[in-house]
């Protein structure tokens, strides 16, 4: 088999040391090192091994040589894949003794004892065979397969690099590559959607790399190798990741049809451009045709010019082209002639390709057309030429008596009554009817010679906008001229313009009427707004220059130059920059110092620091306390306190919380002025009449003012059955009263008032008495009756009707015990001489009992008259009992069904737990300064759920734990805590 050279032939060396041939048969060849060309000396070979070499391409031979029995050669159509075709040749040369099959796991193999004496390349001989392998791969190819090899692609749309094994996407125009799934993802969102294409390609996207536009599906993308010929390549030690291994075979050129390279890529399957086909093409014709000029077939392109003159004919069909041989048209004649119109008036200079006429002219006719009249002698020799300047010979005369046969209408023949073209031409007596200019009407005038005249039928004429008509002359209505104008109407149009922002403001617009189809703008658009934008673009620094418009407005195209840097300065982002990026946030921490002195907690930021976020003690607004764990950066800390300071006026504290001062905005007259300001809150001072308070505002440079007092006040009759409210009315003795108000009053009262004993002294309505009826007798009596037998009035369980009373009934026949020690307990509150509190708050707190027995102690509690408070929630609800100044024994026992006995040294009780609370669960908090409220409710209620402030006033209070240890706890902590002393003996409690 004959190894002939071939121009087409493309060797690469990987990285193994293999070399790799293909020819323009697509076969590939296995010829052992010094036997590739025909050489009768060989030498030796010191290693005995074999490598890759093109087909026919040998270091001294000019000619082919026969193969021997030891060449190896691979059909390319018997190879599936590069690990496949490895087992091949390899199996193949084991068969033919040409390998050791001991040692078949090394890419060797032995030569014959014949060709151990071949002689081996030198290193500098290798090296050149590999840079002429190399020089015709493109830079970016190789590039590309460089940073394949070392897994240094990035992919642009993750930001990580390309694996070997991974599947990718590669662009066809600018060649980068992306990982599968990053494509899919890219081209499925609608960002990524090219606008400009338009709504017929709606599944377009376009690449991340170079912004071309591609109408694959994201669905339909698959992995590829770089020729495209094999799904889902293998990923081989000994290729390019990501290539098949086969030859490229795309084609080179993808040009017109005449200059389309016919060859295909012989690489092996690559990633990046093809290169250029370095085959010979066919002779070629150069643009003149002078000449013929073989190049290679990537040059064809463009056409080579021999260098001659063209001499090609101009389009002027007169002249030759003088230019150096060329591509395209030679282009107009531009030889300037001295040329003269049709009718010869005129001469000029004009270009010889700017004629209408091309070849040959006669000179002397003419060869333009000038803009004078020809008015050359007719063929009568009577007339002279109406026309335009104009080539060839003039026409007939139109008034010869062969031609002119009737009259000027054309409705009557004109019989040999002219003899010639000078003679006048007669005229009938019908009406002309000619069409007029106007194009609707007739000529109603007799015939006539000449142009009929102007139309004169009148009609109504519509302005432009179709909103006025007049009547006018039906000519008038087709020409406009300088006397004859456009007949506008003075309407504004007031329609919106196409920005949706300003309104036309054009009189008689052609577009305010819809209804009228007829106008025709062309194009110009009334409705089109002129004003310019002016809005400020989402860059925030420039404005938009172009015409009002609706929508937002196109972004910024201004670009930076420089690095948009952060605020340290650490993190910058690399020009170009568009106009209105923001600032890259830094992950440094802030380099300005903070001015109280703490480090930055921030990251890197532009403009002010944020307040410092440190703990710190700080002083309130209102310099009342010193609040810690505060954050130091707060601004107006406000302790919710009473500001108490004095106000303008010098007599009223201020009632403002916590505040920043002043307290009064003083003005410039109260500081010239020694005079006291009025500070708005209300007087409060004592009358003199009525020692009630003064409701006006504060008035401290005057006196309260001698007005009646409306406070409502309580009037009862003498024995106290009746009670009304009416106001005090004391004061304002030189005011009139309002003789309709006080009418009404007494109108509302139940019983008249008591006579005054002076009728000169003014006594006020709220220090008089209502006048006792019969009802207050009769109840006087009986009073008087129960005293004088020793009866007692006071009204026991036994007149309470209802419900409550059965029940009470009920619970004393069954648990007369707690009723019993209920009732000891209440005695001892009330009758017991020894004080339970040093403060002299008695007050006793029961145990959770069922709602059964909570409305039976409440029901007890009102015999004693005793207050109540509630506290807790189901099912641990308790009731707290305290004694008031109104608290009295009741007259009767109710066990006893006796009077009480009140005589006599009261003991206090032994403590039950079925109905008192442990007094280990409770302490007091009696006598509590205002300034302590808050302090004690905020360390109570760190408890959460084990503790429950009960408020007896706003002084005293109590607190009631579910835990005995938390109860000690809180106890210790609180400074104004003492031990609860209840109305049993503390003695007797249990210990727990």
């Amino acid at each position: 088999m004959e190894m002939g050279a071939s121009t087409e032939d493309v060797k690469i060396t990987n990285n193994s040391g293999r070399q790799n041939s293909y020819g323009n048969n697509g076969r590939r060849a296995w010829i052992p090192r010094g036997r590739g060309n025909h050489n009768q000396n060989p030498n030796p070979n010191t290693n005995g091994r074999r490598v890759w070499t093109p087909r026919g391409r040998g270091r001294a031979s000019k000619c082919g040589h026969n193969s021997s029995a030891h060449d190896l050669v691979l059909p390319m159509n018997d190879r599936k894949h590069p690990s496949q075709s490895v087992h091949h040749k390899r199996s193949e040369m084991e068969d033919l003794g040409l390998m050791n099959r001991s040692n078949s796991q090394d890419w060797r193999y032995h030569a014959p004892s014949s060709e151990v004496n071949a002689r081996p390349l030198l290193k500098q001989e290798s090296e050149e065979v590999i840079h002429l392998e190399r020089s015709n791969v493109p830079n970016l190819v190789q590039e590309i397969e460089r940073k394949l090899q070392q897994s240094k692609v990035e992919c642009m749309i993750c930001y990580e690099m390309v694996g070997k094994s991974a599947a990718i996407w590669s662009c066809n125009s600018c060649y980068a590559l992306f990982h599968l799934h990053c494509i899919r993802k890219w081209a499925r969102a609608p960002t990524s959607r090219d606008l400009s294409a338009g709504q017929s390609q709606r599944s377009n996207w376009r690449c991340p790399g170079c912004q071309s536009v591609q109408y694959s599906r994201p669905e339909d993308l698959q992995y590829y190798c770089f020729c495209g010929k094999m799904q889902n390549p293998y990923n081989d030690f000994y290729l390019t990741p990501h290539s098949c291994g086969e030859p490229c075979g795309k084609s080179l050129d993808k040009g017109k049809e005449m200059s389309r390279c016919p060859h295909t890529c012989t690489l092996l399957c690559h990633p990046g451009p093809c290169p250029p086909c370095t085959a010979m093409a066919a002779p070629q014709p150069c643009p003149c045709g002078k000449k013929t000029i073989t190049r290679r077939c990537s040059d064809q392109k463009s056409a080579e010019s021999c260098g001659q003159v063209c001499e090609q004919l101009l389009t002027c069909g007169r002249h030759l082209c003088d230019k150096i041989c060329h591509e395209g048209p030679c282009g107009s004649c531009t030889i300037l002639i001295n040329a003269s119109c049709f009718c010869g008036k005129k001469e000029n200079m004009m270009l010889c390709g700017d004629l209408e006429f091309h070849g040959e002219l006669e000179w002397k006719s003419g060869v333009y057309a000038c803009e004078n009249l020809c008015m050359k002698m007719l063929s009568c020799q009577k007339h002279n030429c109406s026309l335009g300047c104009h080539p060839g010979e003039c026409k007939e005369c139109d008034l010869l008596p062969e031609k002119l046969k009737t009259c000027p209408c054309g409705k009557t023949q004109i019989l040999n009554q002219r003899k010639s073209c000078l003679d006048p031409v007669p005229t009938c007596s019908e009406v002309c009817e000619k069409l007029l200019p106007c194009g609707k009407h007739k000529c109603i005038n007799s015939c006539h010679q000449g142009i009929c005249p102007p139309c004169l039928v009148s009609v109504d004429h519509k302005c432009r906008c179709g909103s006025s008509s007049r009547k006018v002359s039906c000519w008038k209505t087709t020409s406009v001229t300088e006397d004859n104008k456009e007949f506008l109407c003075e309407k504004v149009c007031g329609q919106k313009k196409n920005c949706g922002r300003h309104r036309c403001n054009e009189k008689c617009c052609p577009l305010s009427h819809r209804g009228r189809s007829d106008i025709q703008t062309g194009d110009w658009d009334p409705h089109l707004c002129l004003m310019p934008c002016g809005k400020k673009m989402r860059c925030g620094q420039h404005y938009c220059q172009e015409l009002c418009h609706s929508g937002y407005c196109p972004p910024c195209l201004e670009t930076n130059f420089t690095d948009l840097s952060c605020a340290c300065g650490k993190t910058s982002i690399p020009p170009p920059v568009p106009c209105g990026t923001p600032i890259p946030s830094c992950a440094y921490p802030c380099s300005i110092p903070q001015p109280c002195g703490h480090s930055a907690t921030h990251n890197c930021h532009l403009g002010e620091c944020p307040p410092c976020t440190a703990s710190a003690a700080k002083k309130c607004v209102g310099s009342h306390v010193i609040l810690r764990n505060v954050l130091c950066g707060s601004r107006e800390i406000r302790c919710n306190k009473l500001c108490g300071k004095t106000r303008q006026c010098g007599m009223h504290a201020c009632t403002r919380t916590c505040h920043i001062p002043p307290c009064d905005t003083v003005s410039m007259e109260s500081s010239s002025s020694k005079a006291r300001i009025s500070c708005g809150q209300t007087c409060g001072a004592t009358r003199r009449d009525c020692k009630h308070t003064c409701i006006s505002l504060c008035h401290p440079s005057r006196p309260c003012p001698d007005t009646r007092c409306t406070f409502p006040v309580t009037i009862t009759c003498s024995c106290g059955r009746m009670t009304a409210k009416v106001p005090c009315h004391a004061g304002g003795n030189n005011i009139r009263a309002d003789p309709v108000f006080e009418a009404s009053i007494y109108h509302k009262l139940p019983a008249p008032l008591q006579p005054t004993e002076s009728h000169l002294t003014r006594v006020p309505m709220g220090q008089r008495k209502l006048a006792c009826d019969d009802e207050c007798a009769k109840l006087e009596r009986k009073k008087t009756l129960a005293n004088a037998f020793d009866i007692s009035t006071t009204v026991d369980v036994q007149e309470v009707n209802g419900k409550t009373s059965e029940m009470l009934a009920d619970l004393i026949r069954r648990e007369p015990q707690w009723v019993s020690d209920v009732e000891d307990r209440f005695k001892y509150l009330v009758l017991g001489r020894t004080k339970i509190n040093t403060n002299g708050i008695r007050v006793h707190i029961f145990n959770a009992v069922p709602k059964e027995k909570r409305d039976i102690l409440k029901l007890l509690a009102g015999r004693w008259n005793l207050s109540v408070f509630w506290a807790g929630w189901e099912p641990r609800r308790f009731l707290i009992v305290q004694v008031t100044q109104k608290s009295r024994a009741p007259a009767r026992n109710l066990l006893l069904n006796g009077p009480l006995q009140t005589t006599g040294q009261v003991q206090p009780p032994i403590f039950n737990s079925l109905v008192d609370m442990d007094p280990r669960l409770v302490f007091a908090l009696f006598g509590l300064p205002r300034e302590t409220d808050v302090s004690v409710s905020s360390l109570i209620l760190r408890f959460g759920g084990e503790c429950e402030l009960v408020w007896l006033n706003d002084k005293n209070a109590l607190a009631i734990f579910t835990d005995m240890t938390r109860a000690a706890t809180a106890m210790r902590r609180v400074a104004h805590a003492t031990a609860y002393q209840g109305a049993v003996n503390q003695t007797s409690t249990p210990i727990g």
